[in-house]
């Protein structure tokens, strides 16, 4: 499925995301969403992202949803990038979708696409296995990038 979003007119901003671990298996097509959307992957590193790290990405996180969100993250590779473009922000938190629960994501996105549809529950916490992470606002993606550059 093609997911269309509407370019033009935008500032040059750029954004960052990350394929979690669980998501590593649809790198190729979710980079290629990423770059039809008109984005550009200026950087990438594929890494173990330390819990520090992982704190100040995930800050806005209450304190008792941090272990089940970080445990996937733990001694497993994932991709951490960097994108440019206009309106990068925007056009990233729309082509990888906007809600945390990937079944009421737009279809065509790439947490719809290939997250799995529904919650689960574990120690008693609802969690739902979205494939990529991307600030929602300007001040993430400034926090985001800053953390890109020390990893």
């Amino acid at each position: 499925m093609v997911f269309v979003y509407q370019i033009g007119g935008g500032k040059l901003e750029t954004s960052a995301y990350i394929i979690k671990p669980h998501g590593l298996m649809f790198r190729k097509e979710v980079r290629a969403m990423i770059e039809s959307a008109g984005l550009t992957i200026t950087e990438s590193k594929n890494l173990v992202i330390p819990k520090w790290a992982l704190e100040i990405i995930y800050s806005d996180l209450a304190e008792k949803y941090r272990d089940v969100v970080f445990r996937p993250f733990k001694n497993a590779l994932a991709e951490v990038g960097l994108v440019t473009g206009q309106d990068a922000v925007d056009v990233l938190l729309q082509i990888t979708g906007t809600k945390l629960d990937p079944a009421d994501c737009a279809p065509g996105s790439i947490r719809f696409e290939f997250g799995e549809q529904g919650p689960f529950i574990t120690e008693g916490i609802r969690c739902y296995r979205n494939i990529i992470h991307r600030p929602r606002n300007m001040v993430e993606a400034e926090d985001n990038i800053k953390v890109f550059r020390m990893l």
